[in-house]
């Protein structure tokens, strides 16, 4: 779960066309950052900056101020592997059709540095979002937390361990793949851009609620709400403004919202039967095990209420389709452990995905896919 901050005590920001990087004015609300705590700050700003860079076409100035940030020794190795996972992210989202023009990077502390003798440690919530090249497409944007852990290195500070807080690191930080991971993720990425996309669904309002055979019926849902209500809140900044009360993790209790807000009726019964669907609100008993768990959903949507069918792969996606992926580590095994939905496309009608956890808006799928092609099973759900 993402923590907004209602008043911001102080944030630097970076904006990356290439090269060029801009600090934020801290306003006379905000309590001014120490000047240690500045100079962690920046440290940290060059290097996120420079690291999300790596995926954008014609910043390998900005990329090369990052690598001179003075490291850890113990960081320097998960340095390089988390670069090289940012190179092997460009080159598959450029088999998929996906450039990067610009990134925007803003930083903004959680609480005060803590400084114990010759350590330190951050906590900062980044927001980041993509600009795609060429195109009029709604940009890519994603808000996490990490804590930063410093090490004294002569006179200065060394960057010495990113923790990310917010879910399963890798739904907003890629990992390095191994060959045969990476041949997997290119191969998913040419399949994508190779899909006919004649027929593709991408305007909510044009889509049908179609039966498993594929007959159109009248739309029983509302997609063009599912997908407004799912667009608003994906990024819900400056503040957390979300209409509801977020789970810790909020990816399934996200998308229930945006299905609810679509006409989905919700189903009384009790709160741990997979044929309950349901939400109130009240603190002690929010809402039933499949309002809020990515296998519980899949039960009741799929084999108990028969709200979705499956199809046989990302090609066939519409507008306001849900897809669900196993984590190795984090899902039990062959059990979805994260959901999300289709709000947008690419200019290539690539699918784009909004989902909460760490809040993401219009993510390419190409990304995720990528992240998750190690043998985690996919689900692709028509709504």
């Amino acid at each position: 779960m993402i923590i907004h901050t209602g008043a911001r005590r102080a944030a630097i920001a970076a904006t990356v066309t290439g090269l060029t990087a801009t600090l934020l004015t801290i306003s006379p609300a905000q309590a001014a950052p120490t000047a240690e705590e500045s100079t962690l700050l920046e440290a940290a700003q060059t290097y996120l900056t420079g690291e999300n860079a790596v995926t954008v076409d014609g910043a390998a100035a900005t990329i090369r101020k990052a690598e001179t940030i003075r490291v850890a020794e113990t960081f320097t190795a998960v340095r390089d592997d988390r670069m090289e996972a940012r190179e092997q992210l460009k080159g598959i989202n450029k088999l998929a059709g996906v450039h990067y023009s610009a990134v925007k990077t803003e930083l903004t502390p959680v609480g005060e540095a803590r400084t114990r003798g010759n350590t330190a440690q951050l906590a900062v919530q980044e927001h980041t979002e993509y600009t795609f090249a060429d195109t009029k497409d709604a940009p890519y944007s994603y808000t996490v937390r990490h804590k930063l852990s410093y090490v004294r290195s002569g006179d200065t500070w060394a960057l010495a361990k990113i923790d990310t807080q917010d879910g399963p690191a890798n739904l907003a930080t890629p990992e390095k793949l191994e060959p045969a991971e990476l041949a997997a993720a290119e191969k998913a990425a040419r399949e994508l851009r190779a899909a006919d996309g004649s027929k593709k669904v991408t305007d909510p309002a044009l889509k049908k609620r179609t039966t498993r055979d594929g007959n159109s019926t009248l739309a029983a849902y509302d997609y063009q709400a599912m997908v407004a209500f799912a667009t608003k809140y994906a990024e819900p900044e400056p503040e957390d403004n979300v209409p509801y009360e977020r789970d810790e993790n909020d990816c399934t209790n996200f998308i229930s919202q945006a299905l609810s807000a679509g006409g989905w009726e919700r189903v009384l019964g009790w709160y741990r039967s997979d044929s309950a669907w349901w939400y109130t609100g009240n603190w002690w008993l929010e809402h039933s095990y499949t309002w809020g768990g990515a296998p519980n959903w899949q039960r009741f949507a799929r084999d108990e209420s028969e709200r979705v069918y499956e199809l046989d792969g990302p090609a066939s996606l519409a507008i306001a389709d849900v897809v669900q992926f196993e984590i190795f580590g984090y899902s039990d095994p062959g059990q979805p452990g994260h959901t999300m939905m289709v709000t947008d496309f690419t200019s290539d009608l690539l699918p784009k995905m909004s989902y909460h956890t760490t809040d993401t808006l219009n993510r390419p799928l190409s990304e995720i896919i990528a992240e998750h092609s190690t043998g985690e099973k996919f689900w692709y759900f028509r709504t």
